[in-house]
């Protein structure tokens, strides 16, 4: 098969269709990024163009598919509806507070009608928004870009607080629904706005949703709707995707009947069990372990567990890639062998 492009690629394993190697991309890469060229977010959002020549000239380096298009922070865009952010230590990961000191009040006055305006006047969106411009600017159409922020259901909890949201959940249901129903429309609001500047697939990324934190019928309550109701109101993006941490492969079927197009999943979901309950229909982003071997390891390490992942997949819809955010620390040496486990073990092997 003759060498195709990154875009060509990213649409043949989205349609099941052949490729001439395995994808290959960051969940975000931000951290290691900042981590990288010594800066904190607020020193790579505050350049003049947001930081993008930054994330370009790394995704470049390690020869991604796809290209984050706001990398590291992924709950910024709370700090529009008061949630206190730290983001100034040079690969430190995005830290969003909680807002609601009564939540039992002050959810139902949360107003749909302003988060727009609230987003456009908030420093750190228009930081989000100066990078996604740039990235794509610097890009051209030579990657897809991928917008990864918060979805719903973990935008909901970090403005409770994760703890505090999920006896919510069990204690007052309707004012979750209030506040999903408002997070979901933030979600949407973001996302057009990256869509406006560039970004071509929507990543919801869902860590609270996490089979670590909460059951399977919780997460087909609460998180599948919120999924579909975001999906809805993105028409205008090419793809859709998803993100959840931990034991989660009993999300997938859910996922898949959703609608999803990619799900980026951690090292703890089984991979072959993954892919045969996406039934030819979602693909596995995923799931090399971001803080064993690619971190902590040898360059051998993380080739020979790129390499089983690929031959795991046997040319069912598969993109490496980590199983979450990159630690800031990773080596670039391991992580330039995840490409060549991409580029040496033929699909389907």
């Amino acid at each position: 098969m003759n060498t195709m492009t990154s875009k060509e690629r990213i649409d043949a394993i989205l349609a099941h269709q052949p490729v001439d190697r395995t994808p290959f991309c960051l969940v975000d890469g931000g951290a290691w990024i900042a981590k990288t060229e010594n800066l904190s977010y607020r020193q790579l959002y505050g350049m003049e163009d947001g930081g993008a020549s930054k994330i370009v000239k790394w995704t470049d380096e390690i020869e991604t598919d796809i290209v984050s298009a706001v990398s590291g922070v992924f709950t910024a865009c709370l700090n529009a509806f008061g949630c206190p952010i730290h983001i100034d230590e040079p690969g430190r990961p995005t830290d969003t507070g909680s807002v609601f000191t009564d939540p039992e009040e002050e959810i139902p006055l949360l107003d749909k009608s302003t988060i727009r305006e609230k987003l456009l006047a908030n420093e750190f969106v228009q930081g989000m928004i100066r990078q996604c411009k740039n990235v794509k600017a610097l890009i051209g159409d030579r990657k897809y870009l991928l917008g990864d922020i918060a979805g719903p259901f973990t935008m909901a909890a970090v403005m409770v607080g994760t703890q505090d949201f999920i006896m919510l959940m069990l204690d007052e249901p309707e004012l979750v629904e209030q506040l999903i129903d408002f997070t979901t429309c933030v979600s949407a609001e973001m996302f057009k706005l990256l869509h406006e500047n560039g970004c071509d697939i929507a990543m919801p990324a869902e860590p609270v949703a996490s089979g670590s934190l909460i059951s399977q019928p919780m997460f087909e309550e609460w998180v599948i709707p919120a999924l579909e109701n975001l999906k809805a109101a993105l028409p205008e993006y090419k793809y859709f995707f998803t993100h959840v941490c931990g034991a989660s492969g009993a999300r997938v079927k859910a996922l898949r009947d959703a609608g999803v197009r990619a799900f980026s999943c951690d090292y703890l979901v089984d991979l072959d069990t993954a892919l045969q309950d996406a039934e030819g229909k979602l693909v596995i982003m995923g799931n090399i372990n971001p803080a064993g071997a690619l971190l902590t390891g040898t360059a051998e390490e993380v080739y020979a567990e790129a390499c089983e992942r690929i031959r795991t997949a046997k040319g069912r819809g598969q993109i490496i890639a980590p199983g979450c955010d990159m630690g800031a620390a990773t080596p670039l040496e391991n992580v330039r062998m995840l490409l060549k486990a991409c580029k040496d073990v033929p699909v389907g092997a």
